[in-house]
């Protein structure tokens, strides 16, 4: 629906040209012709207005118009405008400022001065703070919704978007207009659920972050996405992008980024402290607790452990446990993006540990787990800035070596070793057995050992002696989400669904932003008949996902989308997942086998077998191992063509591995 066209509002403002547009309606530059000054009139899009209702807008703002503060935009005057067609468009003046938004200023200048950005900051809380003292939460505050004039800040909006979010939502759908900008509301708006001054707490600090590293911590193609890894994934560190940002502004930051409320600051006078408090030197110590997301239990499970840099952490040397925290604290948000098992996650986690080495290059576990990161970012098919695919082993080489120079007994190089060894000769899992052994030897404790051992047995014809790896990795740490999900995975191949599936909701219950426990549910869900849960976990993989995994997770959920009775759909996001994979060649093992059996489940076996048969080394022990075990490669079973392309030592049983 068209804009109204209106020459003058209330026969006292008039409209001299537009100013700007935004997700809820247009700004007009106008002249008061009773006091003879320039103001500015917003107009609430009326398709929106039709849905609010004008009287219900009208007292929102009416509400936010006693709100008296120097950093506070004042309204003026409001009122409504009948169109021809009996919608009746809201509108309010308030006072023309010369300058620019926040928004205008971060286009030219994307990452600003500390300085300026601690005190925009400080001026829109106080703003903020001064509507919380009299219970309003402004809800929308973004780059567009600061204002610069004159040497100060001025926040705007105060009131629209409480009258349009707690509008019925279908009815705000059927106008086609975006409500909110997804980079900036909190978890709790973006789901829906109860609001509170914590909120704004949250966008203000997502403005800040912005602010000092040029972009907002969560990005995405769709709103969706945004969303998606606002819920899942923890903010990155701003140190390794802005080395001159004081960690006690970075944790502050990060502390008020928190997906739950309770865990930020109890208000914005807490965070504007904190950010001032920038001589503060207390972080985590190696023996601390780090600052993990929260995680949900799994059923039945009551303890929790900490995840992802336990096996790092629990034991170090007397340096390591000497080591400067602030470096520690760094450290561990490197753990926690390699953690994410994602391409963004990898590339990150090369960053911070590139950061952390450039300032103590006698830091091991960060050798230890750089030299990690570049094996799982080889096995994964990741893209990592800066470092050339076929250079990542050398990368992973030269990392490993440096960690066990310094360290020859540390259990976690060598387990990385052993990972490193598959990853040079995938067909001989001999050197990679012995290296996980050892380091089982040194320090039996750290689950991730026991992770390595049971995938290595696995591989090589042993899948008893896996599981039982696995099950002492949950014995040590009973929310491992690597153990639970490859548990699943090892149920599914010997075709105990029903152990499969438990296995695959605890790894998502502990962590619902884990993509392969979410391709492991869809994969058991679809060989249960379970047809609709297949489909949802396989879209949540692929929002879950960038790079590769994408076309991974694209590629598997045209089976069940096939099987839902939608074949034309199916055969669409098969051939987009191939046409994506051919920037990934040559193919990594995963991308071939989720082509292939998608393929073998459409019909086209032919073209299954061609890509299992081009793919190389064709005696690599993973790839054989899904040849082995994967159930829906059982239609091509029997296949001669099929059948050439197993290991004579290791043939396909008949009834699952």
């Amino acid at each position: 629906m068209p804009e109204p066209v209106v020459g003058s509002i209330a026969d006292r403002y008039a409209l001299l040209r537009k100013l700007g547009r935004g997700g809820m309606g247009t700004v007009w530059l106008a002249r008061d012709g009773q006091h003879d000054r320039l103001v500015a009139i917003k107009l609430l899009h009326a398709e929106l207005a039709g849905v609010v209702g004008g009287d219900r807008f009208l007292r929102e703002i009416r509400v936010t118009a006693q709100l008296q503060h120097p950093n506070i935009v004042p309204m003026l005057d409001s009122g409504v405008i009948r169109r021809g067609d009996g919608t009746e468009v809201p509108w309010y003046a308030m006072p023309y400022l010369e300058g620019e938004s926040l928004r205008a200023r971060l286009i030219r200048e994307p990452q600003l001065p500390l300085e300026d950005a601690l005190r925009i900051t400080d001026l829109v809380s106080q703003a903020l703070q001064a509507a919380h003292r009299q219970g309003i939460v402004h809800r929308d505050i973004k780059p567009e919704n600061v204002l610069l004039s004159a040497g100060s800040v001025y926040v705007v909006d105060f009131g629209i978007a409480k009258a349009v979010t707690e509008t019925d939502a279908e009815r705000l759908t059927s106008t086609g207009l975006s409500i909110g900008t997804p980079a900036y509301m909190s978890p709790e708006q973006a789901s829906g659920d109860k609001m509170d001054a914590r909120s704004d707490q949250y966008s203000l600090a997502t403005l800040l972050y912005e602010m000092l590293v040029g972009e907002p911590p969560f990005g995405g193609r769709t709103a969706q996405a945004i969303v998606a890894r606002r819920l899942t994934e923890t903010a990155r560190a701003i140190h390794p992008v802005r080395p001159g940002v004081p960690f006690a502004v970075e944790r502050a930051v990060l502390k008020a980024l928190e997906r739950s409320p309770a865990d930020r600051f109890a208000d914005l006078g807490a965070f504007s402290a904190a950010l001032r408090d920038t001589a503060a030197t207390s972080v985590p110590t190696v023996q601390a607790k780090p600052s993990l997301p929260r995680r949900l239990i799994v059923p039945g499970l009551l303890v929790l452990l900490l995840i992802g840099v336990y096996p790092f952490l629990r034991r170090g040397s007397a340096r390591e446990q000497a080591r400067n925290p602030e470096l520690v604290a760094l450290y561990n948000r490197g753990i926690q993006a390699l953690e994410r098992r994602t391409q963004t996650g990898s590339a990150e986690a090369t960053q911070i540990f590139s950061a952390v080495l450039a300032r103590d290059s006698s830091y091991g576990d960060a050798w230890t787990a750089l030299a990690q990161n570049y094996v799982r970012a080889d096995l994964r098919g990741f893209i990592i800035p800066g470092v050339p695919s076929d250079s990542i082993i050398d990368a992973a080489v030269r990392a490993v070596d440096r960690a066990m120079a310094l360290d020859s007994n540390s259990a976690a190089a060598w387990r990385v070793r052993g990972e490193l060894s598959e990853r040079i000769d995938p067909t001989d899992d001999g050197p990679a057995l012995r290296s996980i052994r050892h380091a089982i030897a040194l320090d039996s404790t750290q689950p991730d050992s026991w992770h390595y051992l049971g995938l290595y047995l696995t591989e090589t014809g042993d899948p008893g002696g896996g599981i039982a790896s696995w099950h002492r990795c949950l014995d040590l740490s009973p929310t491992n989400t690597q153990c639970l999900a490859f548990l699943g995975i090892a149920y599914y191949w010997r075709r105990q669904y029903d152990s499969a599936a438990t296995y695959g909701d605890s790894a998502v219950s502990v962590d619902p932003g884990y993509y392969m426990g979410r391709t492991s549910i869809a994969q058991t869900e679809l060989s249960r008949g379970n047809i609709g849960k297949a489909v949802a976990s396989f879209d949540a993989a692929v929002r879950l996902s960038s790079g590769v995994e994408v076309v991974n997770a694209m590629a598997g959920s045209a089976l069940p989308v096939d099987r839902a009775g939608q074949a034309g759909k199916a055969r669409e996001l098969l051939a987009r997942a191939d046409s994506l994979s051919q920037s990934y060649h040559p193919l990594k093992v995963h991308t071939v086998t989720y082509l292939a059996e998608s393929y073998i489940g459409l019909g086209d076996s032919r073209k299954a077998l061609r890509l299992l048969t081009d793919y190389q080394p064709r005696a690599d022990l993973h790839f054989q191992l899904h040849l082995r075990c994967d159930p829906l490669l059982d239609p091509v079973a029997d296949n001669p063509a099929f059948l050439s392309l197993l290991l004579k030592a290791m043939p396909r049983p008949r009834h699952g591995c």
